[in-house]
Order: structure tokens, then C-alpha cells, then sequence
């Protein structure tokens, strides 16, 4: 991360790294402005990004080829899809399966008949299959078993959707991968150059997803046609209101430890924007204020419409929507008489921030993204943060004193865990040798541990302090790495970032308590992600582009507010 002046001197009123990677406060998170898939939209809506469909193969049953052109200025990408159907016994989002309703391949350079023929043949077999360097991003994704044929049917009566059966997190398609940046032989991200659309981090990837929900509307209504030339599209409130479905899993949770500078960068991307708001000065007449103000109040509405959507061991929707109604009444008292609590204040976001942690993480965080909201003058900045150099390297002149300062001060964390206490050590993390994603097996009972992953930085940098403990202070670290080989990727790491604030996420991902989920939704709230429904200790239920804005409001320059989209009506 290379922040700018404006922001280096915002990263002194940040919130510490003791409170921003706390594993409780990483698990609270929620999607912001900043957030990949808001960023995106709001670029691609104020550069007018145009999406025309070149081919639409496609049988009754939604069985074909289809093909999304997209405009970018001077570039264009297509996004390439092969539609089919499975019987429901073949479908299923684990990573081992085979066949999947849809698979897709974003691609850049003109699509000839032998590159079409290539992508055919290819893309289906997704693991199996190999990619041209012209291609940036392959998926897949399946239809929903509970809503995609309910659609059809309804739109095929002359009707709109029943919120009361589409339920809390509704959507028609489910994504299960995005791969990229060389897997299969995809391109290689670095080669985009810096005035290209899609160079900054998952660009491509939340494209690919927002093809997918664009796709999933146009399947549901092509269905709906062939069964019935009177049908309906979706109108109202449901035109935008239906995401992406997606479920994450073990899979993510190595990503954040082994990409460290990344989790900085996302870290930074939160935490600078709400440093900057806090610090801004406030008055009632303040129109920011009043948005607030109606943004809280969708806010709670939103969460009290999904009080039924399963979240534990996250904060249940109803309690959160209660827990926000005293914070309305503040906002409230703010704008009539500048007082909050009866005390005068010129600073009303730090005080709702203050007095919305007093709820809990999960209410300061709704409070924190409705205050970052109103705030988007660090947009531009922001997005810069996200390109890393995420090189480590060993300074062999430096001390073993002056590393152990560094282990001591900036690792101090570690100490909460006991590594003689078997509790701490009761997981190890490997790659299946099926589907070479990354799983949690139990110590001495599970095989795997000696293909053990190197991700347990707590466990690691408590060793290294012991055995810096022992030697003695004016030993170059390159002499201790002779005698101490071992803690040669440990040492790289501490040195590397001694200056990276937000670059550990202050967990011990070995320990029989450690809750995967944290780390998970931290990600998925990066992604843009919401509707977090836990199915146990180890996986999520999430939906995307809820509410978000269509191809067209966006070739218009639409992103207008979807934040906390609410539920369509009953007469939408």
C-alpha cells in the first residue's frame, strides 16, 4: 500500500490494528462504498459502461450459447456462456463437482469461430479445462432448485415473484468459482497496463458476477416466453432487487494470512474513509446528516425484514434492527436540536460511531458504513490502495535485538496463546488431494499433517521469540537464520511488515476455538457481499448486486442508492 498524503496523515486518526483485526470485529463486518462490487458499479455507471447481447442461441428450456458484449471507451471484453440443464442429482456448489447449469469465460480480443469452437470445449470442463491468454476470468454457476423454475412459472402467469416464498436472500442463479491471473492458463493480471479498465484487483471478477446476475434475469424471462408469448418481465422493485447467490467455505480463510500486504490494503480501505469521516465536523442543517438519517432508518428496516434469516453465531437481524433504533432516535435529537444525548456536539459522526459500539460490533459497523456513505471524497484514493507489492524479503543486517523489538511490539497479540496447551494446536490446514482446495484436519487424528500449510503465524512467531530470546542482541539475524533455518519465512514476514499496520488478523487459526467464519465474512463484505446465513461453524449462504443497479441503468449512468436494498412490495 502507497497512500497518498491525504491519506497517510488519515491513517493517524485510524482505528488501531488491535481493534481492527480483532477476529469479533473482523466477523461484524459489513459491505461499503468501498467494497469491490459498489466501487465497481459506480465506475462502470460514470463511465457509461455499455452491455449489448451479440448472440442468444438459446432453446426453450434456456439451453445454448449466449454471448454479452461489453463497451468500456476504447476497450471491450465479451463474457461467453454455455447454458445447460442438470438433473438436481448432478448439481450441487462443492468444488469437486462436474457439471454446472452455467460456465462462463470473460474474455478480451475478438471472438473468431475457431476461439469460439476453443471456449466450447474447453470452459465446460472447468478444472480439466485449459484457457487462451486473451481469457481473464472462468465460472460457473447453477440454478436455484427453489427459485429459478418459481420465476418462470410466475412470470409466465402474468405475475411477479411472492416475496413471502422468495424469502430473505433471494436470487435466481448461485455462482460457485471465479478463477483467474493464470489458473488453467488464464491471463496474467500484470500484463494489463494502467490505463486499462479491469486492472484493479477483482475488477474483472465482480464484471463476471454482475454478467451472471444479468444473465440469470434474461434466462428466467426468455423461460417464461417460451412457455407462455403473454408473460411477464420482472417490474417494480423486483427488476433489480434479485443478487447472485453464492456459499463460501474453509477454501477462503488461508487467502487473508497468505496475502498479507492484500489484507492490509483491504483493511486500509475501510478503516481510512471512516478515519476521514469521523474527523469531519458537523452540523443539524448538514444534508449528509439527513441522508444518514434516511439511510439508518432503511437500515432498519431492512434487517428487520430478514428477522427469520438464520445467522447465529452472528447477531440475529431483529436484535441488530432493535439495536438500531436508538441510534435513530440520536441522528434524530442531532438534527433538531445539535445535541446528542442532551451535549452539544460539532462532531456527530464520532459520537454516533462511539455510541453505536456501546451496541456492539455489528451495530457500530452498520453505523460505520452509513457514516463512510455520505462520504465519498476519498473514492478515487481509495481504489489506488488496492494494488499491492507483496514481495518479503530477509534484512540480514539487522539485529536479533532489534527483530525481537519488532516480534515484541508488533506481534504482542501472540501472547494471548499457549502453544504448550493442547487446545491451541488441535487443527492443522492442508490441500485436498481431490479438488486441491484448502481444508482443516484435526491434529493426530485426521492424515494430511505432513503436507501441513505454513499459516500459522501465531504458533510460528511465538517460536521465533523464544529462540531470539536465547541469542544474543547484537547477532545479525543472517547469522541466527544460519543456526535457526527454520524461521526463515517467519523472519521475512516480521521484517517485511514492520510497518504494515493492518497486515495479521490477530487470530490462531490452529486452535480447537478458532471460528472460520470471522475471516470469512471479513472477506466477503470486501466482495460486496450481505445476507451472511452461517450453515455451521465453517460455511456461509451470501447473495451479491442485491438491488444493484441493471446493463441498462448503468449505460444510462445510473448507480443511484442501493444500499440496504429493502424487499419488494406486495404489489410490485
Amino acid at each position: 500500500m502507497r497512500p497518498t498524503d491525504t491519506l497517510r496523515r488519515t491513517q493517524t486518526l485510524a482505528r488501531s490494528p488491535e481493534q481492527v483485526l480483532d477476529p469479533a470485529d473482523m466477523g461484524a463486518a459489513r459491505y461499503t462504498r468501498h467494497s469491490f462490487a459498489r466501487s465497481f458499479l459506480r465506475t462502470a455507471a460514470a463511465q457509461n459502461w455499455r452491455v449489448e447481447r451479440e448472440r442468444w442461441d438459446v432453446d426453450d428450456a434456456g439451453r445454448g450459447e449466449i454471448v454479452y458484449r461489453v463497451v468500456i471507451g476504447s476497450h471491450e471484453v465479451r463474457f461467453v456462456v454455455f447454458s445447460t440443464t442438470l438433473i438436481e442429482s448432478d448439481r450441487t456448489d462443492r468444488v469437486i463437482a462436474k457439471a454446472w447449469d452455467v460456465t462462463g469465460a470473460l474474455i478480451e480480443g475478438p471472438l473468431t469461430e475457431s476461439r469460439a469452437n476453443a471456449l466450447r470445449s474447453q470452459v465446460p470442463r472447468q478444472e480439466e479445462g485449459r484457457a487462451d491468454d486473451g481469457t481473464l476470468i472462468w465460472t460457473r454457476a447453477n440454478r436455484s432448485a427453489r427459485f429459478f423454475d418459481y420465476v418462470v412459472d410466475r412470470l409466465s402467469e402474468g405475475t411477479q415473484p411472492d416475496i413471502t416464498t422468495m424469502g430473505d436472500a433471494a436470487y435466481i442463479l448461485r455462482s460457485t468459482a471465479f478463477y483467474s491471473n493464470g489458473k488453467f492458463g488464464l491471463a496474467d493480471f500484470d500484463r494489463l497496463d494502467a490505463g486499462h479498465p479491469l486492472r484493479l484487483p477483482y475488477r474483472a471478477h465482480m464484471l463476471t458476477a454482475w454478467l451472471l446476475r444479468e444473465l440469470s434475469y434474461d434466462l428466467v424471462e426468455h423461460c417464461a416466453r417460451a412457455r407462455n408469448p403473454l408473460s411477464v418481465r420482472l417490474s417494480g422493485d423486483w427488476r433489480r432487487y434479485l443478487g447472485l447467490g453464492n456459499a463460501t467455505g474453509l477454501g477462503m480463510v488461508p487467502y487473508v494470512i497468505n496475502h498479507p500486504h492484500v489484507l492490509d490494503a483491504w483493511c486500509a480501505t475501510r478503516e481510512l474513509p471512516l478515519a476521514h469521516a469521523l474527523a469531519q465536523a458537523t452540523t443539524p442543517a448538514d444534508r449528509r446528516i439527513h441522508t444518514a438519517g434516511d439511510l439508518l432508518e432503511r437500515a432498519t428496516h431492512y434487517f428487520r425484514e430478514r428477522a427469520d434469516l438464520a445467522t447465529a453465531p452472528f447477531v440475529p437481524c431483529g436484535e441488530l434492527s432493535s439495536q438500531l433504533e436508538p441510534l435513530r432516535a440520536m441522528l434524530a435529537e442531532y438534527i433538531a436540536s445539535g445535541t446528542i444525548g442532551g451535549e452539544a456536539t460539532t462532531h456527530a459522526w464520532r459520537e454516533l460511531h462511539a455510541q453505536a459500539a456501546t451496541f456492539g460490533a455489528e451495530a457500530r459497523s452498520v453505523m460505520d458504513s452509513v457514516i463512510v456513505e455520505v462520504h465519498p471524497q476519498l473514492d478515487a484514493e481509495v481504489e489506488e490502495l488496492l494494488c499491492c507489492d507483496q514481495r518479503q524479503d530477509v534484512d540480514p543486517a539487522q539485529t536479533c535485538a532489534q527483530l525481537r523489538s519488532v516480534v515484541r511490539e508488533r506481534y504482542a497479540w501472540v501472547r494471548r496463546f499457549d502453544f504448550d496447551d493442547p487446545d491451541e494446536l488441535t487443527h492443522f490446514w492442508f490441500s485436498s488431494e481431490n479438488n486441491e482446495e484448502p481444508r482443516r484436519g484435526r491434529r493426530g487424528i485426521d492424515p494430511g499433517e505432513n503436507v501441513e500449510h505454513p499459516i500459522d503465524i501465531a504458533r510460528s512467531v511465538a517460536s521465533l521469540d523464544r529462540d531470539l530470546a536465547s541469542t544474543h542482541d547484537e547477532t545479525p539475524v543472517a547469522a541466527f537464520l544460519v543456526e535457526h533455518p527454520w524461521h526463515r519465512g517467519i523472519v521475512a514476514r516480521v521484517q517485511t511488515l514492520a510497518d504494515v499496520p493492518y497486515s495479521e488478523a490477530h487470530d490462531n487459526l490452529l486452535a480447537e476455538k478458532f471460528l472460520p467464519l470471522n475471516l470469512q465474512r471479513f472477506q466477503l463484505a470486501m466482495y460486496g457481499m450481505d445476507n451472511y446465513s452461517p450453515q455451521s461453524t465453517d460455511w456461509l449462504r451470501v447473495t451479491l448486486y442485491s438491488g444493484a443497479p441493471r446493463a441498462d441503468d448503468v449505460a444510462a449512468g445510473v448507480d443511484d442508492d442501493w444500499i440496504f436494498t429493502r424487499k419488494p412490495r406486495k404489489d410490485s
